[in-house]
């Protein structure tokens, strides 16, 4: 019996659509301006789960000075959440300058992930290293499927190679003093498929 009655109240609505208020109008503009204003918001969306093509290497180089890796999906956007607080990615730029990086971390705050940029003083070869690293003051700059390395103090003119790495955070110990270990190299590049300044 009630689902006839709203059936009734949706078909004289339909029958009479002067029916209908500038009041009831009015609500119905403001849902729709909020539901645009959200999708507009969310630009850029993130994921609570790694998505491997986000650290699958395309490319990577130099661009005006900054070392910069393209990824099959949008660099950036996803992670493990499960690690929480004991792990995170990592683009990885073997520069002419040193080993850098730009890690990709969860936080307590949601489901976007954030970033920080860092020396890497040890070698980064195999699954099991032990990473040493220091933090720098890069900016680390995401735009679909690149992630820049932006540092106006030094003065990149190659990169090496370029890596996505997953890395576990342990405690320290007289074998790795950082504690942070390579747990899964995802993705190595050893040459660039394009050429860029």
């Amino acid at each position: 019996m009630e689902k006839y009655r709203k059936l009734k109240a949706y078909k004289f609505l339909l029958d009479n659509p002067s029916y209908l208020t500038g009041y009831s109008v009015s609500i119905l503009v403001v849902a729709l301006l909020i539901v645009l204003v959200l999708f507009i918001a969310a630009e850029r969306s993130y994921s609570l789960d790694l998505n491997e093509n986000d650290y699958i290497i395309n490319n990577f180089g130099i661009n005006d000075t900054n070392p910069f890796i393209s990824v099959k999906g949008i660099a950036g956007s996803s992670y493990d959440p499960s690690m929480g607080d004991e792990g995170y990615t990592a683009y990885v730029f073997d520069t002419d300058k040193g080993i850098y990086q730009i890690s990709v971390f969860y936080t307590s705050s949601g489901n976007i992930p954030s970033y920080s940029s860092s020396r890497i003083l040890s070698n980064v070869t195999n699954v099991g290293d032990c990473l040493i690293t220091e933090k720098t003051n890069a900016m680390p700059h995401f735009k679909n499927q690149t992630v820049e390395y932006v540092d106006s103090n030094i003065q990149f003119t190659k990169v090496n190679r370029a890596l996505a790495i997953l890395v576990t955070l342990d405690d320290p110990d007289q074998e790795c003093s950082s504690g942070e270990h390579v747990r899964k190299i995802i993705s190595v590049a050893t040459k660039p498929t394009l050429l860029q300044n």
